[in-house]
């Protein structure tokens, strides 16, 4: 199998009340400039005084060119080819959610009250079965209507924090590698990005490697804040690597955090697919840290539902307060139908025996792809949660005179070696460079 791989490849391979509003929040609203709308252009308005109108309080736009959205130019060309193989898009699962829970959602589809605009801040049986999860996790109780926001999305939650706490000119920190959305979404709010890297052990270039041995300098993550520093976003289960941050560590970052008054986001929507004893939560770890913490969830990546595109923020009041009112002005609410069903997902998910069954379906996949990998000799990072395998391509050679678009051209050998496995075998990966 691997003489016929490597074969078909010509020997390259890669895997596959107005005041309720903080400042930003108003910026959606239409009360400041700089609004930012997406279209297949961005559009940015006059800043100038005059030029403010009643309502959105826009007069004209000039059309802009904006990195977040040039940035998605290679990935026209990468959705070009997925299309021509539907059963293996990126991050993407071909199998459906578990059968109480699609069960859920044809009961919900024939209630009237789920089929019209719901509460703008998410269905109460939602945010009550959500609370009760966490319960016992944060070992204190969980007030649906103050704690917790659901968005349209992990994504919309995500972006409601940005908007909520992010102004123009503040600095947002980001640890490498990462999910590359943190950095269009802090562009996109007018925030800058700032990167702090975590380091691999040394032997990763000659075998197989922990994702948990990849490493967090704290001193280095110290020197990275400024006076400008805002927020921190932490991603545990981590994406690329699937690294689940150990305790220690994320004591060291939210007390770092504390001491300079910064709003962590940790984005744990992985957080049922870890395949470690146990899964530590910088939220639980003290007062003070769960104080300025956002912790973001996935209905979808939960219960393999990410097509329903429901997501959740819980936090402290004093943050989700924010955050409400920014998801309520990007998407107003979240699909009633989809709603009704995660509650019931997460009441019976427990009593179905689902987190743990579907925890061994991905772990079981997972080792199946190391296995594969090892055999062809290719060095990787094994996860020790979510579903990413990130792999060492440095050794990989492709032809030289083949025709990649323009847009994938200019770009790093990760993203040609994606675009060349899609193209030629079928296979979509994803490249580790974000770009």
């Amino acid at each position: 199998m691997k003489g016929d791989l490597y074969s078909s490849l010509n020997g390259t391979m890669s895997l596959p009340e107005d005041n309720c509003f903080p400042k930003p929040a108003k910026r959606l609203a239409g009360a400041v400039d700089n609004i930012w709308y997406t279209s297949p252009a961005f559009f940015m308005p006059s800043t100038t005084d005059h030029d403010h109108d009643q309502g959105m309080g826009l007069r004209y736009f000039k059309q802009i060119t904006h990195p977040a959205y040039c940035k998605f130019g290679a990935w026209h060309d990468v959705s070009r080819v997925e299309k021509q193989y539907p059963k293996v898009p990126t991050e993407s699962r071909d199998f459906n959610p578990p059968p109480f829970v699609v069960e859920a959602h044809q009961k919900a589809l024939l209630q009237v009250d789920c089929n019209q605009y719901g509460p703008t801040m998410g269905r109460a049986r939602l945010k009550t079965a959500i609370a009760n999860m966490y319960w016992p996790i944060y070992d204190k109780p969980i007030d649906g209507d103050k704690n917790i926001c659901i968005s349209t999305g992990a994504t919309a939650a995500i972006l409601s924090s940005l908007m909520a706490f992010i102004e123009v000119g503040d600095e947002v920190i980001v640890i490498e590698p990462l999910f590359n959305l943190y950095e269009y979404l802090i562009d996109f709010v007018g925030g800058s990005v700032k990167s702090v890297a975590l380091h691999p052990p040394q032997k990763t270039g000659a075998t197989w490697t922990s994702a948990d041995d990849w490493r967090l300098d704290i001193e280095e993550l110290r020197n990275a804040i400024s006076p400008r520093t805002k927020m921190l976003i932490i991603n545990t289960p981590h994406n690329p690597l699937g690294k689940v941050y150990r305790t220690h560590e994320l004591r060291s970052i939210g007390e770092l955090c504390v001491g300079h008054n910064i709003i962590i986001l940790s984005d744990e929507v992985y957080e049922h697919l870890y395949y470690t004893t146990s899964f530590p939560r910088i939220a639980t770890l003290s007062t003070a840290i769960a104080a300025r913490t956002i912790t973001i969830g996935s209905v979808g990546k939960s219960f393999n539902a990410t097509g329903w595109r429901v997501g959740y923020a819980i936090g402290d009041e004093n943050l989700i307060m924010h955050v409400k009112w920014a998801q309520v002005l990007l998407s107003y609410v979240t699909p009633g139908p989809a709603q009704e069903a995660a509650a019931v997902a997460y009441e019976k998910a427990d009593s179905e025996g689902f987190w743990e069954s579907n925890k061994q379906l991905f772990k079981h996949k997972v080792d199946r792809l190391c296995q594969f990998l090892d055999e062809l000799g290719l060095p990787y990072v094994v996860p020790s949660g979510a579903y990413f395998i990130f792999v060492n391509i440095c050794c990989l050679r492709l032809p030289q005179d083949y025709n990649f678009p323009p847009t994938i051209t200019k770009k790093g050998q990760d993203c040609r070696v994606c675009y060349y496995m899609c193209q030629e075998l079928g296979v979509s990966s994803i490249p580790g460079s974000g770009e």
